[in-house]
């Protein structure tokens, strides 16, 4: 079966259900046609490419084996979600689409850490810096096991991917935000996301 590239006579009929239906405080206005469109393409055409490097315009990396943090925008979402129909040769649609672009009013962060004992992440946090403000978690997911890292059996031997959600209101969203993954014993690393270049 081929992926079907939606008409832009649909996506416009789309665009118009998004902004009815789009929280107040979401993380950006509805994506127009053509940033639909463009993510929808960018998915399909990057099929073939590892998620790492399919997620490069929203990742923020550190030194090697020091994490990353990749930040989900509705237009990474899309991406994300055409890839993953084009791979497994389904049918893209338009609720899928809406589905994708809806986020609501959270700023939603993967991110990879790296540690050397097979529980090294159990007890990590996280937090958002925002000009004077320190905002905190709404949601997080923290895996009590690592697995086996790239590095294996070489140090740092183990890596863990944490989520973190963070809400969006009162964020200027053409701003920089930091996020400060905290390891245990207060050590953070940090990523800045500066949201006005991000898609």
């Amino acid at each position: 079966m081929t992926i079907k590239i939606i008409p832009l006579p649909y996506l416009f009929c789309l665009v118009v259900s998004l902004f009815a239906l789009k929280s107040v405080h979401a993380i950006y206005l509805p994506l127009t046609m053509e940033q639909a469109q463009e993510a929808i393409e960018y998915g399909q055409k990057n099929k073939n490419i590892g998620i790492a490097a399919f997620s490069r315009p929203w990742t923020i990396s550190q030194d090697k084996g020091k994490g990353s943090a990749t930040l989900f925008t509705p237009f990474h979402n899309v991406a994300y979600k055409s890839r993953k129909a084009a791979v497994e040769r389904k049918e893209f649609t338009i609720r899928d689409i809406h589905l994708a672009a809806e986020i609501g009013d959270t700023f939603t962060f993967s991110v990879t850490v790296y540690g050397d004992d097979y529980n090294f992440s159990k007890y990590y946090s996280a937090k958002l810096y925002y000009k004077d403000d320190v905002i905190q978690p709404e949601f997080e997911f923290i895996p009590e096991l690592a697995e086996a890292s790239e590095f294996w059996p070489d140090s740092p031997s183990h890596s863990a991917r944490l989520v973190f959600k963070f809400p969006t209101k009162g964020v200027d969203l053409n701003s920089l935000i930091t996020l400060a993954v905290v390891a245990p014993g207060g050590d953070e690393t940090l990523f800045d996301f500066n949201l006005s270049k991000m898609k």
